[in-house]
This record gives C-alpha cells, structure tokens and sequence, in this order.
C-alpha cells in the first residue's frame, strides 16, 4: 500500500492532491487541522491507495441523453409537469416544436391575423413550411427537462469555475533552500492581515508592507524581522526620565478629564522616591475636581515628598523656588478638554509661565485612533513633546496607539495598566510594543 502525506491549506487543495497524485481508489487515512505561523490554517493528510488492487474499468463515454423516461442529469427525480401545467389549458399553449433533425438554422412559422402559418418570405428557399404540431402535456415535459438539464450543466460549468477561481496559484520551486522558503506576496499579505486585524489602519498596513518588500524570498522568521524592524521605526519612543545636573528636571502632565494623569504622576513619583532613590517634589494646579487637592495631599504624605499647590499661573515661580533641592518636580494639571478654547488658553498660559523641560500629554488607550490624533493636533499649542498612554489593561489591541503615534511623531514615554501604584507603569520600547501589536495582545 503507498500512503503519502499532503500539507495543504484547504481541504479542497488535498482532495485535488491526493485524487491526481494516488488515483480515484486512494482513501484519507487522517486529517488534521492546524494553526500555521502566518496565523492562518493548514491542514495535514495522510491518504493511501492499495497498488494491488485491480483498477476499476472506466465507463465508456456516452453523451447526456433527455428522455422522459430518464431522471435528470444527476439523477434527480423530475417535477410532474402536471404539478405546474393543468392539463385542460395546455392545448391553449404556445406551440411547441421539436428539434429539426439536420443541424441547420430554424426559422419558427407565423400566424397571420387569420390563423394560417407563413413561412418567412425572407428564408433560404430550402426552408419550406412545416406546419404545426399539437400541443400536448408530453411535449411541455420534453421542453421542461431540457430546460433543466441545461439549468444543471450552466450550474456544473458555474462550481468549476469558482473552483479554478478561488483555488491558490502552484507555489514557485526553491533549489536548495535551508529553511522552507515562501513567495514574498503571499507572506507579506499575510502580515498585512495581521497588522490590519489588530486594528491597524489599512493603507498604514500596505504603506509599510511596501516599502520593505522586494523581488528576493524569505523565510517566516526574516519576514517577522523585518516587518519588527519597519514598524519600530514607524513608532518612536523617548526613552526614561533624564535628570539634570545643577537644576530640577520639571515634568509636566496634562490631558483630557479622565485620562489618568494624576494616578500616573504617583506612579512615576513612587518609582522615582523607592527604585531610583531621587528627590521629588510635587506641584499641582489640579483645582477644579472635588477632593483632587486633598487626594495628592495624602500620597505626598506617604511617599514623603513636598507638595505646593498653585491657583494661578502667577504662582508658579515661588511654587518652583520652594522645590528648587528637588531632583525632580513633577506637575499636575486640571483636565482639559481640546474643544473648550477658553481652557486650553487658561492651561497654555500655565505651561508658558512653568516652562516644563518634557510635558507629556496623557491619553487613554481606549480612545479611538482620530480622536487620540484631534487631542494631540490640540495639545501642540502647549509644547508637547511626549505621548503616555494609560488603561492598557481595558483594551485589547494596541492598532489606535500605533496609528496615531506613527501620524504625529511624537515620541511615547511611559505606559500604564491598572491602578497599583507603583507597580502598573512601565517604559514604552519600541520592540515589546511592536511584538505585542503583531500578537494581537494589548499586555
């Protein structure tokens, strides 16, 4: 017995296989449905054929025959035709006429308004009169089976076709390969769904895709190596917080109400304070939300850092002289949205008398892609130099985040994910992002 195994990625491909490779005799011993590492499905079978056995006598051919005593082409048991023509009306039918026996054209008899039947005065003059016949029931069965035997074979034609259509192009031959080597167009597309399944935008997709691909072959993995490398580059980051020499680094947080800026100013203080050993100071201007002065209060407390909390822009410069043996000032600010020009003025005059060394607009990784990209276009006005996305834990693909940073340019610092303070944070790397991305996965 010969058994062989197929890698293929459809049934429909194997069965063709197997059935051009083995025979019509070959049976699937086992099949078996698998993730590729594209992402999508292969499936492996195993067939077989008993070379022993004596082959099977093919039919001779014989064309279709259309008889009224016969089934329909696939041996369907026909309709009665008196199931839909009532025998008592069939007589007042158009007439019916049988094929002509030699292959030439056929011209239908009139009627004139008397009855009689003419034929064509313009006909071959070969072509004579042939009368009518009467119109029975039997004779509206002939027509209905031709009808749907033809009906059958356009719809055999049709499944064929399709078939042909939808089946994929022969894979190209590899010489000599040293790993399993597959055409840059279907791997690259394949990516490309990747890319576009965790909500990257598509002509982002394509555009990358690209600019990266070429006539050569590659293998899975320098495929995945170089899509990493390209959309790492689309993604820039700005790396930690850098402190400076003789002064205090100012680090500035604003955004839209609710995007977590006060939670990640105490996870940045808390990690600078325990982990780096740094001195910290805090500055809010966070005035307009109830109990927002008492909240910060009670973690510079914890922590045991200096807090000067500011109405005003004019109150800015004592508020950073009181800091001035800090290592760092960080700065929080009231949330505002990017449509209410009147605060967005109130904010930029605070940033202007404050002169932050980074000023980090803190955004919700939630936020749809064109609205995270209108609050970026916004918070321009104020100097922002950095992106902090917040609330991974609540989103489960990192596409938005990617669209909007590969648009604006601004580099990302930090991401943040749950509420423990000050453990959910960490520095955004462009790598572990961009892995994260093509995995689908938001953490």
């Amino acid at each position: 017995m010969r058994i062989k195994t197929y890698t293929t990625k459809s049934m429909r491909e194997a069965l063709l296989k197997i059935k051009e490779e083995l025979g019509d005799d070959a049976v699937v011993i086992s099949k078996e449905e698998r993730s590729s590492f594209l992402g999508g499905k292969e499936y492996h079978v195993v067939a077989g054929v008993d070379e022993n056995a004596a082959p099977a006598k093919a039919p001779a051919f014989s064309p279709i025959k259309v008889s009224p005593a016969e089934p329909g082409v696939y041996g369907r048991p026909r309709q009665p035709v008196s199931s839909i023509v009532d025998p008592e009306t069939a007589e007042a039918a158009e007439p019916a006429f049988p094929a002509p026996q030699a292959v030439r054209p056929y011209i239908p008899p009139r009627q004139d308004h008397l009855g009689g039947d003419h034929a064509d005065s313009n006909q071959h003059p070969r072509h004579t009169k042939t009368g009518t016949f009467p119109s029975t029931v039997r004779g509206l069965n002939e027509i209905s089976e031709i009808k749907a035997d033809v009906n059958e074979l356009k719809d055999l034609v049709k499944t064929i076709l399709e078939s042909a259509v939808s089946a994929p192009p022969p894979a190209p031959a590899v010489h000599a390969a040293p790993a399993p080597a597959i055409s840059y167009d279907s791997g690259w597309d394949a990516f490309v769904k990747r890319l576009v399944d965790s909500e990257v935008k598509p002509d982002i997709a394509r555009r990358l895709v690209g600019n990266i691909r070429g006539g050569a072959q590659f293998t899975d993995i320098e495929l995945e190596q170089k899509l990493e490398f390209a959309l790492s580059e689309q993604f820039p980051v700005s790396g930690p917080l850098k402190v400076k020499k003789g002064e205090p680094l100012v680090v500035a947080f604003v955004g839209p109400t609710g995007s977590g800026k006060t939670t990640t100013l105490a996870k940045l203080a808390a990690h600078c304070c325990f982990s780096n050993r740094r001195k910290i100071s805090i500055i809010t201007a966070d005035t307009y939300r109830i109990a927002a002065i008492e909240q910060i209060r009670t973690f510079a407390d914890i922590v045991h850092v200096g807090l000067q909390v500011v109405f005003s822009p004019g109150e800015i410069p004592d508020a950073l002289a009181a800091c001035t043996e800090s290592e760092i000032i960080f700065v929080d600010t009231a949330g505002r949205s990017q449509r209410n020009e009147e605060h967005m003025e109130d904010l930029k005059q605070l940033i202007r008398v404050l002169r932050p060394d980074e000023t980090h607009l803190v955004l919700s990784a939630t936020t749809k892609d064109s609205d995270l990209i209108d609050m970026a276009n916004k918070y321009r006005g104020i100097r922002v130099n950095r992106l902090l996305f917040t609330k991974l834990d609540e989103t489960t693909k990192l596409g938005s985040i990617f669209n909007a940073v590969s648009e604006l340019g601004i580099p990302v610092s930090y991401f943040t994910a749950g509420q423990s303070v000050p453990d959910d944070i960490e520095l955004a790397q462009a790598g572990k992002f961009v892995k994260r991305l093509m995995e689908g996965r938001a953490m």
